[in-house]
């Protein structure tokens, strides 16, 4: 599949946090907005436990900023859309049998009715965190409900030791990136409270280590599929 096929559909990019966007799924996004592809990005959690204890940031400014840095990357990715926020807590995914998953569920099968998405992706249940599993439990069941099969983008499933044989138990798509080399990156840029920037003093703080923010380069973009999938 190339990304000018890729386009002629319309997508539903689920990130679980702020950055994973860039990190996992930048080029991808470039390439379909260059090619004028149906597009909507949403983020699973707010992003507030990045920085936990702050001096001056609570919670519900850490999830502001983090917005405010999905929003800017997105435009960098051509996104002219507003994202869309779920708002789920960090590292706190509600069970696939509560109410709060199911709401989620019917938000973002309404929307890819409405704006006609037939192609669902996010992070890979094999990424070892817990909310990119859940966005994958999303992902199956919004795709599920709309009749396609859900594609899958790697983040920090690349630091698996064990990659090549889960990569053996699913099928894979490579996808050449399309646009500007570095606009992944410039969007990853936006993430400053990601990469080391804007809070400071936090008693848990989370910074993205370098040898990560090389993802953001890749002129490809590897979607899996898994392969008991209908």
């Amino acid at each position: 599949m190339s990304i000018k096929e890729a386009a002629r559909d319309g997508w539903l990019v689920i990130a679980p946090h702020p950055d994973d966007e860039a990190l996992g799924a930048g080029g991808l996004i470039a390439g379909l907005t260059r090619d004028n592809a149906r597009l909507a990005v949403a983020f699973l959690t707010d992003g507030a436990g990045s920085h936990v204890g702050a001096p001056g940031w609570s919670a519900r400014r850490v999830a502001a900023l983090r917005a405010g840095e999905a929003r800017a990357a997105l435009r960098i990715l051509g996104v002219r859309t507003p994202p869309i926020l779920l708002g789920w807590s960090d590292t706190a995914p509600h069970p696939r049998d509560s109410a709060a998953f199911a709401c989620t569920v019917d938000r973002l099968v309404a929307l890819c009715r409405r704006v006609r998405l037939t192609r669902v992706t996010t992070t890979w249940a094999a990424d070892p965190h817990c909310d990119h599993q859940a966005a994958a439990d999303i992902a199956r069941a919004v795709a599920a409900r709309i009749g396609t099969v859900p594609l899958f983008y790697c983040v920090w499933g690349w630091t698996r030791d064990d990659l090549a044989a889960r990569l053996a138990t699913v099928r894979s798509v490579a996808l050449a990136s399309i646009g500007r080399p570095g606009t992944a990156r410039r969007a990853l840029a936006c993430h400053r409270s990601q990469l080391g920037g804007r809070i400071t003093g936090a008693r848990e703080r989370f910074v993205l280590p370098r040898g990560m923010r090389r993802l953001a380069d890749r002129r490809i973009t590897l979607l899996l599929e898994e392969r008991d999938a209908a």
